[in-house]
């Protein structure tokens, strides 16, 4: 038997076993971690509703602690708009879909989400569970209220350098 019949054999008839192991990622990365953000920044906003620009930014600067003190200095006057990081976070643009496709909220022509009963009831159990997202959640109580569109504005397109 020629060694590549030997190994074909080996391969075919041979007995695997397989044990699913987690893949190591970023929970920034993950689906749901994306989602609960998502709900809890729409929860925390002015009428369970926000743009897609604030959603982006709240997005990006929950992620780290530099980036929440970047934002909570904003906000305070530390900081000026230049001063602050910003990125479009793709993993929100799949978030508001999955959440969307789940009823969890309602996109208004393309320019804003709203936040559904069925999204608050999901915002109300992750606030209840202990532990969860405590940090971010907090965050985003402290800095979605106080999200304007004039601030994204100048935060988006960088007036102050002018």
């Amino acid at each position: 038997m020629s060694s590549e019949a030997s190994l074909r054999h080996a391969i075919l008839g041979g007995a695997f076993t397989y044990t699913a192991r987690p893949d190591p990622m970023p929970g920034d990365l993950r689906m749901s971690w994306g989602l609960a953000v998502l709900v809890l920044a729409l929860f925390y906003s002015r009428a369970k509703k926000s743009n897609f620009q604030k959603l982006q930014f709240m997005a990006h600067a929950v992620r780290l602690p530099e980036g929440r003190e970047e934002v909570r200095g904003l906000l305070s006057g530390a900081y000026r708009p230049t001063e602050v990081s910003v990125r479009v976070e793709p993993s929100l643009n799949r978030a508001v879909a999955f959440a969307h496709a789940l009823k969890l909220v309602a996109i208004e022509r393309g320019t804003s989400v709203t936040l559904t009963d069925a999204g608050v009831k999901v915002a109300n159990s992750i606030l209840a569970t202990d532990g969860a997202l405590k940090d971010e959640a907090l965050f985003l109580c402290e800095v979605a209220p106080r999200m304007t569109d004039a601030l994204m504005r100048r935060v988006w397109r960088l007036e102050d350098l002018l």
